[in-house]
């Protein structure tokens, strides 16, 4: 299954495009929204390979990513970093380390963890542009 949604070109160059998403219809339905919104911009922006199809600044375009590399990509950065603080401190809490250094252990892997969810990332299939519907 494949998951959709349209955006705007913010910009064009020779590496790729950059998409702009407005989050409202990025996330519309979910009952979190208004709690994330608080946390974040209103807008996501992603860089993209370019589509065959020539494009420009201001064209709306449809985004594709399969279902599959979306639920990767929840999962790895998610359930990895916890995974590792919660083996990390298991193993200090066990070790009977002290409670300062049980807290820099899993400050520790916290960061390793968020290197191993960037490297499992690029394995994951980048979204792409599916359609371009040229604004006249």
């Amino acid at each position: 299954m494949i998951n959709t949604i349209c955006g705007t070109i913010s910009n064009v160059d020779n590496n790729g495009v950059q998409v702009k998403v407005e989050r409202k219809s990025a996330c519309q339905g979910c009952q979190a929204a208004n709690i994330c919104h608080s946390f974040s911009k209103s807008t996501m922006n992603f860089m993209l390979s370019r589509p065959t199809e020539p494009v420009e600044v201001g064209d709306t375009v449809l985004v594709a990513i399969e279902s599959s590399s979306f639920l990767k990509a929840c999962a790895y950065s998610f359930m990895i970093p916890l995974l590792f603080v919660v083996a990390i401190l298991a193993i200090t809490m066990w070790l009977d380390l002290y409670v300062s250094i049980q807290a820099l252990s899993a400050a520790i892997a916290f960061a390793i963890s968020l290197i191993v969810v960037r490297q499992l990332g690029k394995t994951i299939q980048s979204p792409r542009i599916v359609e371009v519907i040229h604004e006249e």
